[in-house]
């Protein structure tokens, strides 16, 4: 079961698969992520299985896979459907696991954002450090608007939140983070004047 080949056999379904330095170590990990099954995440050095974990009860959906403090050590940001004791229904968040190099840890367990999330993605963004948290929001009108967040070492704060679309996504295209309308015009994220504004794209 440690071995590469023993652990896509279980791939009965879709996954995704990175090849990333998560420590900085010079020493690249693969990480194979399977959505909604218990252990979505597994992480693999020389093709040995070294970590597996994320329970299915979390019904992990998406997994980013960035530095969002700037130390050049990776995190693993998943995006969960959970429920809490707030919000009993259950309802999309993003967890935070850091990696020590040898297993992945929690660094934080949002039960909720800002707003009903509908997906995410991460970015760096501004001068700071660390690559920001981009997520796109359900508004209490029913529209959609881009909500970035900064990292501030227990958990995360908004810095900046777009005007709301009606049927918006979120698209990633290399460096750029953005939405897509229903009528193909595209926005992105850019910074002016020192500040985060959403500009015409296509």
């Amino acid at each position: 079961e440690n071995t590469m080949l023993a652990w896509l056999v279980l791939l009965v379904a879709g996954f995704a698969s990175w090849r990333v330095d998560l420590d900085g170590d010079g020493q690249v990990e693969q990480i194979i992520f399977r959505p909604q099954v218990n252990g979505s995440i597994a992480v693999l050095r020389n093709e040995k299985v070294i970590w597996r974990g994320v329970p299915k009860r979390w019904q992990a959906w998406k997994l980013v896979i960035s530095d969002m403090d700037g130390d050049g050590k990776k995190e693993f940001l998943v995006g969960v459907n959970i429920r809490t004791r707030y919000f009993p229904k259950r309802h999309k968040s993003v967890f935070v696991l850091g990696w020590n190099g040898k297993f992945a840890y929690a660094r934080w367990l949002g039960s909720h954002l800002s707003k009903p999330m509908v997906d995410f993605t991460s970015a760096e963004l501004d001068d700071q450090a660390g690559a920001e948290l981009v997520t796109l929001e359900i508004t209490r009108d029913g529209r959609r608007c881009i909500v970035v967040y900064r990292w501030i070492g227990f958990g995360y704060i908004v810095i900046w939140q777009s005007q709301p679309f009606v049927n918006a996504r979120l698209f990633q295209q290399g460096k750029r983070v953005g939405v897509k309308l229903s009528d193909g015009r595209s926005f992105v994220i850019v910074r002016a004047d020192g500040k985060l504004a959403l500009r015409r794209y296509r």
